[in-house]
């Protein structure tokens, strides 16, 4: 093990620490966790600016919240259902506006050398729409199917703690993604 790693205290002492008065403590569980929760949150609303405050408002919820985490499950499993709970509440008020590729076209003609992009060949359009029609179907999915499928093929999350991130069992969590990816094989069959 790499001795770089073995100086680096786990998500557990941090929260000791933190709870101890160590303010610092809960700036690395920030910036040892950041991304993983900022990427959830785009995954699930598509939009950078909202998945921004998604994540920082997760851990704006996290600092009070800490102090009576019982640590029945991993310290990155709560931020992950703290952060999944809010981006799905945005989605489902409908407060996030989806990219709009009409409006990004009408900024490139319109002459906006920012929106301008460089000509792409016949693999990168191909690319680029295979990826957009997977996007669709998923964005298509019943609400627990997709938070499923997200955490467990975007996030690496085992089954037991896709379940305690939203408050199911192992087993219908399983149910939930081959659901997800039998109903995607579906909307895909094409692709496939």
């Amino acid at each position: 093990m790499d001795r770089k790693t073995e100086d680096l205290p786990t998500d557990d002492e941090l929260v000791r620490r933190f709870r101890q008065g160590d303010q610092e403590a809960f700036d690395l569980l920030v910036l040892r966790h950041r991304k993983d929760i900022y990427r959830i949150a785009y995954r699930i609303t598509g939009n950078h600016a909202e998945a921004d405050d998604l994540a920082q408002e997760t851990f704006c919820r996290a600092w009070p919240a800490l102090h009576e985490f019982r640590g029945d499950s991993t310290l990155r499993t709560w931020l992950c259902r703290i952060v999944s709970n809010l981006s799905l509440n945005v989605v489902q008020s409908a407060r996030v506006t989806r990219r709009d590729p009409e409006a990004i076209e009408t900024l490139d003609l319109a002459g906006d050398p920012a929106t301008r992009q460089p000509p792409v060949g016949l693999d990168d359009l191909v690319r680029r729409e295979r990826n957009e029609r997977v996007r669709r179907a998923v964005e298509t999915l019943p609400r627990r199917q997709k938070m499923t499928l997200i955490l467990r093929a975007f996030e690496g999350l085992q089954y037991k703690e896709i379940a305690k991130v939203m408050g199911c069992t192992t087993g219908t969590a399983k149910a939930n993604f081959f659901h997800a990816v039998a109903c995607l094989k579906r909307e895909l069959k094409e692709f496939l």
